[in-house]
């Protein structure tokens, strides 16, 4: 993910790894091998890790022109259920209005709150 996200930034949510899901949320979608996505975005010699298969979800928003907000995921091959993924999205959309509704605050005289997820 982090080797798609370097090269492609922001652009990836309207790429081949992305799907506008509405509402400024996109997903962003990983399926090739870590073999195959090592050899496209990097020159690095595979290991024994890439050989695994890779299905992943990830909701996001760009944010900018540099930041990709990275809000929820779903591992597709460990849970390949649809309640699982739109349990996911909807986690996504509330972490979303969280973020925004922390940046429309005003910041005079108090710290920002800084918001972390553990997924």
């Amino acid at each position: 993910m982090s080797e798609i996200l370097e090269r492609q930034g922001v652009g990836v949510c309207g790429g081949e790894y992305g799907k506008q899901l509405g509402q400024g949320l996109f997903e962003f979608r990983l399926r090739h091998g870590a073999e195959k996505i090592a050899a496209m975005f990097t020159s690095r010699m595979p290991d024994a890790r890439d050989k695994e298969e890779i299905l992943l979800r990830v909701y996001s928003q760009a944010y900018g022109h540099k930041i990709v907000l990275l809000l929820a995921g779903d591992d597709k091959l460990a849970s390949p259920s649809k309640k699982r993924e739109n349990e996911e999205i909807v986690l996504a959309r509330r972490r979303l209005a969280e973020f925004k509704s922390e940046r429309r605050r005003p910041r005079k005289g108090r710290k920002a709150a800084r918001l972390q997820y553990v997924t």
